[in-house]
């Protein structure tokens, strides 16, 4: 028969169970703000009853076998697959303003006002063509156009530079996620080796998980092998990154790259496993992220319609400054100065060795970094060739005509091949450089907007499951304060029944 003493000891498991899910509530509710913090909550069952009762079973009270996280591995899988498209889009979107700012247009520090002015101070020119201010001006004003082109030459290769040093601080970052995550998994074993969770160090590592799902794409995966023990892996492109207890490091292999070093952005960081194969990482298995983002502004140059980032405007501004720097050259040469004499280069050449026809010549080397208005001609104001031979002297403006004519001109720059001429003026090619940044600019924003409703949609999905709400919390709490009350009450009306049982039962008539 059910004893008294076995009524005590259901009634005790109720106080304890009570008290472990007050302490859990109390958890939550400490780490309500907490990052990465998930729910828990507590698994009660009956224990097993007893006999002897000819009537039934009878009930021996309440245990507490597990403590749970409410997390969803399907949500945190749609959360990191989400999240490197936004970072992707966020990186270029900040990496496209930033070229934005560097061309600053339309202000009156943009090119095409410089080039405008450059224009106007012609026109003066041709009403007095002998006359010394106009030709200082005239050289001022193409001093500020080239100084302009330069200064925007080298805003954009120290974006490269800079780009080029956050690649290599996201490698570095990879590399100790893993390692954590690594740590972590150890841990996190020999904790759960008698059974239960280690719900605080898997949330850590769900954090950290967090943080890698926004550099680049990842395939997270966790199994039960043959040993009975989970295996927790992590993918980049097909290639472990994580498996379990190790990883393999990503590193970086410094090379000189055409194109780029040559306008003074150093060795560019390729990519590489460490501990795979030593080989190259393929790019086109980063898919997304910040490495992405990165990858693509870097190296991004536009051909065969791939993505156009830093390199592309870069080489777009350098055209520009090669091409119109040809073409004046060519026409300033073709005239004569004040003297009387044959014109020489407006703009400096890399060597004078050779007459520029076309794009196989030193002319290549002339960049939106290095263009710049001939020393001679700034010394000596005289040296602008105004005039086109016909006449000399201080009234002839034949050559400069000619000159101011190239607001207009349509002739001037070659294709991207160096092959043959397109058609556009001086300002048609800016403002197609303008044009072309402001629709991926526009794209970017447009795209990190899409993603960023997407991810943050997902996001709220995923608190709304493993999320402390402190209403929720609080009617838990309040649940069994009073099941702990009602244990403690039941404890207490035992004791008095064996308190008049053991002192009291007998008492009468003595």
């Amino acid at each position: 028969m059910r004893t008294t003493f076995g009524t005590f000891n259901t009634a005790t498991s109720g106080l304890f169970a009570s008290q472990r899910a007050l302490d859990i509530t109390s958890n939550n509710i400490s780490n309500a703000n907490t990052e990465g913090y998930s729910r828990q909550k507590v698994l009660q069952r009956a224990t097993l009853p007893v006999g002897g009762d000819p009537r039934g079973l009878i009930g021996t009270g309440v245990e507490t076998y597990d403590i749970i996280q409410i997390r969803s591995q399907y949500m945190d899988n749609k959360y990191w697959g989400q999240m490197k498209a936004y970072t992707e889009w966020k990186t270029k979107s900040e990496g496209l303003e930033e070229i934005e700012g560097i061309f600053n247009e339309p202000t009156d520090t943009g090119i095409r006002k410089v080039m405008d002015d450059l224009f106007a101070s012609m026109e003066e020119l041709t009403k007095k063509p002998g006359d010394s201010t106009n030709r200082v001006n005239l050289i001022e004003k193409a001093v500020t156009l080239s100084s302009t082109i330069n200064k925007f030459g080298n805003e954009i290769v120290n974006s490269i530079r800079e780009t080029n040093f956050e690649i290599k601080t996201k490698v570095d970052e990879i590399n100790a996620l893993a390692k954590q995550i690594t740590n972590l998994n150890e841990q996190i074993f020999n904790l759960e080796l008698d059974g239960h969770k280690a719900n605080g160090l898997r949330d850590q590592r769900a954090t950290l998980v967090d943080k890698l799902s926004k550099i680049t794409n990842i395939s997270v995966s966790e199994v039960t092998g043959e040993d009975d023990i989970k295996y927790f892996n992590i993918r980049i492109g097909g290639i472990t990154l994580v498996n379990h207890y190790e990883y393999n490091k990503l590193t970086v292999d410094n090379q000189e790259i055409t194109g780029v070093s040559e306008y003074g952005a150093g060795k560019i960081a390729v990519v590489k496993w460490a501990d795979v194969q030593g080989n190259p990482l393929d790019e086109a298995k980063i898919e997304s992220g910040e490495l992405r983002g990165l990858l693509d502004l870097r190296d991004g140059n536009g051909e065969n319609h791939t993505y156009r980032g830093l390199p592309y405007y870069l080489s777009e501004l350098n055209r520009f400054a090669r091409d119109f720097a040809r073409e004046f050259n060519n026409q300033h040469k073709a005239g004569f100065d004040l003297n009387g004499n044959k014109g020489v280069n407006f703009f400096e050449e890399p060597t004078d060795t050779v007459t520029p026809t076309d794009l196989t010549d030193d002319w290549k080397n002339i960049s939106c970094v290095n263009l710049k208005v001939s020393n001679v001609v700034q010394n000596n104001p005289s040296l602008v060739a105004a005039s086109d031979g016909a006449s000399t002297g201080e009234s002839n403006n034949g050559n400069i005509l000619k000159l101011a004519a190239f607001r207009s001109k349509k002739d001037i720059f070659f294709n991207t091949a160096g092959t043959s001429k397109i058609n556009g003026t001086a300002d048609d090619f800016l403002k197609s450089i303008l044009s072309v940044l402001s629709v991926d600019s526009n794209q970017a924003k447009r795209l990190m907007t899409n993603t960023e409703a997407i991810v943050a949609q997902t996001e709220n999905r995923r608190l709304s499951e493993s999320g402390v709400s402190m209403d929720e919390e609080m009617g838990e709490m309040v649940k069994y304060q009073h099941a702990y009350n009602a244990s403690a009450k039941m404890i207490t009306t035992l004791d008095s029944i064996m308190d008049t049982l053991i002192n009291r039962l007998g008492m009468v008539g003595r």
